[in-house]
């Protein structure tokens, strides 16, 4: 198969099967493959929220540290290379191909079952393992307990915070999905506890820890430890508790592992997580931000007094799963005018169903694409801020207009970010 037929049939998987949260399929393809997993030690990031950002920041402490640090997070933003990284590489679409043909080979999801997400991880530990990394960051995709992530053995995880989202696999109340992301626990092992954990979520997770015999790292007694980060947002503070306690155990576990201060304090300077309050420089300027849950908006919100002078306009998408009712009671108070556009993705909203949130109160065109749309409103007002949320996949469709602008291969150059400069 080509590149383009190898994506075409992982995205075909995820069309015919959806979420189907099981971890035998998993461990079975493992074991067929060579148990990969066992090649390299890990370490395990779950959470509502703020679980890509820690998981930038281990990476970049531990590159920083001279280590080869492989990369697993979920979901891209243009291209699904994007979510397997060994040191500042993506990976090869060469190796996408070669690799998935030897799954497919090995335990072909014709017959195992196994869902895109599924085949995504393999493919991730696959290349770790031959990649020969010294340790491998991995982001849970969904939940904790029955992640496809999960089935490692990690030498510490966290649970870096407790929202709600996705409460049909997850549950409702924020103690059931405490105790879903509970699941990355370890026996014996430290599990580092963001630093604002809702009260009911806290305590569900420590009876967790309890029956499990973990051990609790608070994150919020490394706050005064934390250097500035490069990506904006108080909340990045908080990640970086969080990174900053799992490099400690990671250093006890692993003392060849362990990364200085400096190193560290560089790395954190340094780093840079597209879609995360990322502040695009043009006429106008654009302020692209993947939230797409209610803790996520209310952290999105409390920001942008700080970056804005007035209101903004509003660049709106998002999918059926979400709460994009109350996404748009959050950020009405910030915008002037809002753009509701359609998204290539079969769970999206229709854009006349998202433009009656915002009515009546807001003028509220409904634009053909996101493109498009941010091009319209530039040339109504280049001075204006455009506020584009509500969707990673919105963020990805304004990337990958970057992305054609700037001639580059990845979101993480910082070249692409300048693109409209």
């Amino acid at each position: 198969m080509t590149y383009p037929e190898t994506i075409a049939y992982l995205l075909g998987l995820e069309a015919t099967r959806g979420w189907d949260l099981k971890l035998e399929r998993v461990r079975g393809a493992l074991d067929a493959l060579g148990r990969p997993q066992d090649a390299f030690p890990c370490v395990l990031i779950a959470g509502t929220n703020g679980k890509g950002t820690t998981a930038a920041l281990m990476h970049a402490a531990l590159s920083e540290g001279g280590r080869r640090v492989g990369l697993y997070t979920s979901p891209h933003l243009v291209r699904f290379t994007e979510r397997i990284r060994v040191g500042a590489d993506e990976i090869e679409e060469v190796e996408v191909v070669r690799r998935v043909e030897h799954i497919r080979a090995c335990a072909p999801p014709e017959k195992t079952g196994l869902t895109f997400f599924e085949v995504g991880t393999l493919l991730a530990l696959l290349t770790f393992a031959e990649e020969a990394v010294d340790v491998a960051v991995l982001e849970v995709g969904l939940g904790g307990r029955l992640d496809a992530t999960n089935v490692v053995e990690p030498l510490c995880s966290a649970i870096t915070s407790i929202g709600l989202d996705h409460q049909a696999y997850l549950g409702d109340r924020l103690e059931d999905i405490a105790r879903e992301k509970a699941g990355v626990m370890r026996a014996g092992r430290a599990t580092v506890l963001g630093a604002r954990l809702p009260t009911e979520a806290d305590a569900a997770l420590i009876a967790c820890a309890r029956t499990v015999g973990t051990r609790i790292v608070r994150a919020r007694e490394m706050l005064p430890l934390v250097p500035p980060v490069g990506i904006p947002g108080a909340q990045t503070r908080d990640d970086g508790a969080v990174a900053w306690a799992l490099l400690d155990e990671l250093a006890s576990a692993r003392p060849e592992l362990a990364v200085s201060g400096d190193e560290r304090r560089r790395a954190f300077a340094q780093v840079r997580w597209p879609g995360r309050l990322e502040w695009i420089p043009g006429s106008p300027p654009w302020i692209l931000d993947g939230a797409h849950n209610a803790e996520s908006m209310r952290r999105l919100c409390d920001e942008l007094p700080s970056m804005l002078d007035g209101p903004a306009r509003l660049l709106f998408a998002a999918l059926d799963d979400k709460p994009w009712g109350e996404l748009a009671d959050l950020l009405r108070p910030h915008v002037s005018e809002v753009s509701v556009v359609p998204l290539p993705q079969r769970r999206a909203v229709a854009p006349e169903t998202l433009a009656r949130a915002f009515e009546p109160g807001l003028p509220t065109h409904i634009g053909r694409d996101a493109l498009d749309e941010a091009e319209r409103l530039g040339a109504l007002d280049p001075r204006t801020p455009i506020l584009a949320t509500g969707s990673l996949f919105l963020v990805g469709e304004l990337y990958a207009g970057l992305l054609a602008r700037s001639g580059g291969r990845s979101i993480f150059d910082p070249a692409v970010a300048g693109a409209r400069s």
